[in-house]
């Protein structure tokens, strides 16, 4: 799927949700790896179809996962920002991440996702972009749990 405000070529969509159903059409929330969410809707085999089946994809409004897609979003951009990203701006951040990750469920067996994340930017143990790439990881994780 193409994200509409990353531009050009496509995304892997990392989880799908199906948010409304009727007998004629079916809409889906689809969770990009970019961290943004486009809704799409798609006729059903019993109605009327648009030339192609498919309408236009819009921005997400589903509010139960809107904290994390930003956060995602944000991460990207901090890890494109490579070693100009300053501590401040990856504290601040890091505290919304372990916010918003404290009470989403991990997979069946593995450690939770609040968990991984203090793991994964103990003081020291790699630089902040490996951290901001681990955290990253983590909240496309989130977006699955809860989709």
């Amino acid at each position: 799927m193409e994200c509409g405000t990353c531009g050009v070529g496509e995304k892997v969509e990392i989880a799908a949700k199906i948010i409304r159903r009727a007998a004629t059409r079916l809409a889906k929330c689809h969770r990009l790896e970019c961290g943004h969410a486009w809704h799409l809707e798609v006729g059903t085999s019993d109605g009327p179809q648009h030339p192609q089946g498919v309408d236009e994809p819009t921005r997400c409004t589903c509010g139960e996962i809107a904290i994390v897609n930003g956060l995602l979003v944000e991460g990207r951009q901090h890890a494109a920002l490579g070693p100009d990203l300053t501590e401040d701006a990856f504290k601040r951040w890091l505290e919304q991440v372990l916010e918003a990750l404290d009470g989403i469920p991990a997979e069946i067996g593995a450690r939770s996702l609040l968990q991984s994340a203090t793991l994964a930017v103990k003081p020291h143990k790699s630089a902040i972009g490996e951290q901001v790439i681990s955290l990253n990881k983590l909240l496309g994780r989130a977006i699955k749990a809860v989709s």
